[in-house]
């Protein structure tokens, strides 16, 4: 139960809130330390599973997609979709192999770490460009956070 000084005590909540905000904007600066995984799903849309079939496929290097498939115990459906998101954000290659019977297959390498690096690098510097616009075009007048 509150004293009755605290209770005689007028509270402004203006006040209240300047001074909670002020107290807690000492640690505004802190930011949290993303992990590799986390910088790769943000910065190229991955997912969880994208990484898990990259990391299959650099122990595997020239592998199908149905051998990739069997591997991770997944639907070919669902690794071929990684395989398209990972190509698409240069992490992942695929070449076309003729087979002895006729017909082909596509093989698929995962780039090396350098390269994967280089373009993480790269795009993460894109993607904080964009971050940036995103935030100077912001209508921050409103009392509350759009969500899209």
């Amino acid at each position: 139960m509150s004293s009755e000084a605290e209770s005689d005590t007028a509270r402004d909540w203006s006040t209240l809130m300047g001074t909670r905000c002020e107290s807690e904007a000492a640690g505004a600066d802190a930011v949290a330390e993303p992990s590799v995984s986390v910088l790769l799903q943000t910065v190229f849309g991955l997912r969880s599973q994208d990484l898990a079939t990259y990391n299959a496929l650099a122990s595997r290097p020239g592998v199908s997609t149905k051998a990739l498939a069997a591997a991770l115990d997944r639907d070919r459906s669902n690794v071929n979709r990684s395989l398209t998101r990972l190509t698409e954000a240069g992490l992942v290659c695929r070449q076309r192999r003729l087979l002895d019977q006729g017909g082909y297959f596509y093989a698929y390498f995962a780039e090396p770490g350098a390269a994967v690096k280089t373009r993480l690098t790269d795009a993460l510097d894109r993607w904080a460009d964009a971050a940036e616009t995103t935030i100077d075009a912001y209508q921050w007048d409103d009392d509350r956070i759009q969500q899209t």
